[in-house]
């Protein structure tokens, strides 16, 4: 550690305690006297004056801080750098699902119209047949009521004990059964009229095909 000039000037030998620490071993790397010099531990050793030694440590360790403080702004420029990355990485991710996000709406959307067009089909041709089928059944209904009353009626008839009375309405019944009896009964759906499987869809295909959606890569 640098010494304080005044207390270095008191600085003494422990070996020789008169003697003041003036030199530096440059073999033990240690501050010591004259006399450690030229009789003690230090005779054998190559030493220096302690002035020159402490300008030239303390000159390295001035170039040793001005080397870390640099090296830490460079530390600290990478820091700040990659915490600037993490900043855009979280934005553009961001930015990435808000993308996507939309890219499924927009897919939503077009399933829904679809969906929906697809069951206005169904629902015209299921309330078409309907429709005929009631008129049918209306127009059925019209003649077995028609036919019930004439039944009637001819019952009544076979009922009245007077000839004359009989056969004044007798033709005019007989020819209406005529008539009820020729009218064709033959309009009903075809076979397999009710069906309604031409409606169904294969998906399978465009399923198979959303669940491959992936990212593009490359440009």
């Amino acid at each position: 550690r640098p010494l304080h000039a005044k207390a270095e000037q008191h600085l003494m030998c422990e070996e020789h305690e008169d003697e003041r620490i003036n030199i530096y071993c440059l073999r033990c790397e240690a501050p010591t006297c004259s006399l450690c010099k030229v009789f003690g531990a230090h005779k054998d050793c190559e030493v220096a004056p302690l002035p020159a030694v402490y300008q030239r440590q303390k000159s390295e360790l001035s170039d040793g801080i001005a080397m870390l403080v640099a090296g830490n702004d460079r530390v600290q420029a990478i820091i700040t750098q990659m915490e600037e990355i993490c900043r855009t990485i979280e934005e553009n991710g961001r930015r990435q699902k808000q993308h996507v996000g939309l890219r499924f709406d927009a897919l939503y959307g077009i399933l829904e119209e679809r969906k929906k067009e697809l069951l206005q089909g169904i629902a015209r041709e299921q309330e078409a047949k309907v429709q005929r089928v009631r008129g049918l059944i209306r127009q059925y209904g019209d003649h077995l009521e028609a036919s019930s009353k004439l039944v009637e009626s001819a019952i009544q008839a076979m009922e009245e004990p007077q000839m004359a009375v009989y056969l004044q309405h007798s033709k005019e019944l007989l020819k209406k059964i005529t008539d009820m009896s020729k009218v064709s009964m033959s309009s009903r759906p075809e076979p397999g009229y009710e069906n309604m499987d031409h409606f169904s869809i294969n998906v399978d295909d465009v399923a198979e095909m959303l669940r491959t959606i992936e990212f593009q890569t490359g440009a």
